[in-house]
């Protein structure tokens, strides 16, 4: 195993803010040996690349320091279905919007239009969380990140309930509803659906 491998096992469990016990635990190892993995000092075995890869939701290739990319988007047009599109990863995630991106675009310029509208916006929102977590600088907003977050937000409420009159749903573009954009929609209406919840208990 290389350095970039120890370095990254350890800043991959600081970035969840875990000790090693704590991350020892979820690997199925002692905080010893999960200590020695993360400075380097013993090499681990298949078994626990494969756990320690599944559990950070990254590739092995981005753990042994092969590569940046973290979820492997080299096969994300990938047609055929990946043993990770049951469970909600960021490249579930990445692979459906890609997906939906290249249904829509096809669907002409008026689907293509409101799809740049909405990402635009949607990946504006991504950069004003990233400031909160400081990957990006707010110098770089003209508005102030809760007014832009707000704001997006109610401009992205308007264009989606805003509806044509005489508008006809086309047919599906999918023969088969595909289990990466399966795993999404049951991902997303649970979340809405605990914090719908969670919303009114707060209420009352």
């Amino acid at each position: 195993m290389s350095a970039n491998f120890a370095l990254r096992l350890a800043d991959l469990r600081k970035e969840k803010n875990l000790s090693q016990k704590e991350a020892a635990s979820c690997l199925g190892v002692s905080q010893a040996l999960l200590s020695h993995y993360e400075k380097g000092i013993r090499e681990c075995g298949l078994d626990f690349l494969k756990r320690a890869c599944d559990y950070y939701d990254v590739t092995a290739d981005y753990l042994l320091g092969l590569t940046d990319n973290r979820h492997g988007l080299n096969d994300l047009e990938n047609d055929s279905e990946l043993p990770t599109d049951t469970e909600l990863r960021m490249k579930t995630l990445i692979r459906a919007l890609v997906d939906l991106c290249e249904k829509l675009s096809a669907s002409g310029d008026t689907a293509e239009n409101r799809l740049k509208e909405e990402m635009l916006l949607s990946v504006y929102r991504f950069a004003l969380l990233s400031v909160k977590y400081g990957v990006s600088d707010k110098e770089w907003f003209s508005l102030d990140i809760r007014d832009g977050d707000i704001l997006a937000s109610h401009v992205l409420d308007k264009m989606f309930s805003g509806k044509r009159q005489n508008e006809k749903a086309p047919e599906s573009a999918y023969d088969i509803e595909p289990q990466f954009l399966k795993t999404v929609i049951e991902g997303a209406e649970t979340l809405i659906e605990d914090r719908y919840r969670k919303m009114l208990d707060h209420r009352n």
